[in-house]
């Protein structure tokens, strides 16, 4: 049989043409591709780099809002705590000077009416 014969022939012819089609592929792939998409890369890993790093910051300066808020809230509780007291402390005050002055009256009158 003839074609068994020239099997050797056309295979090795084919498989060099294979291999120099497949190395011009790599290597034009290699030159043109891979820096391409390493430069994408380096360009993300930096991007995602950058955004953490801003991300960081974003979140320590919101800590430090964070802690001065709550600062001016405990500051302002306890003004208006000060504030409560005294005005509790004040009517209390009012209210046992308006009582003596009731009772004075009282007495005076009780004083008039046994007279």
């Amino acid at each position: 049989m003839p074609q068994i014969n020239q099997l050797a022939e056309v295979a090795l012819s084919q498989f060099f043409w294979l291999l120099l089609t497949l190395g011009i592929i790599y290597f034009g792939i290699a030159k043109a591709m891979v820096p391409k998409i390493q430069q994408t890369v380096e360009a993300r890993d930096k991007r995602i780099a950058d955004d953490l790093a801003a991300a960081e910051r974003a979140r320590a300066e919101a800590d430090a809002t964070e802690e001065e808020y709550r600062g001016k809230i405990n500051a302002a509780r306890d003004e208006v705590h000060a504030l409560i007291l005294d005005a509790k402390s004040s009517a209390a005050r009012a209210t046992e000077a308006r009582l003596g002055e009731v009772d004075a009256g009282i007495e005076a009158k009780a004083a008039d009416a046994t007279a």
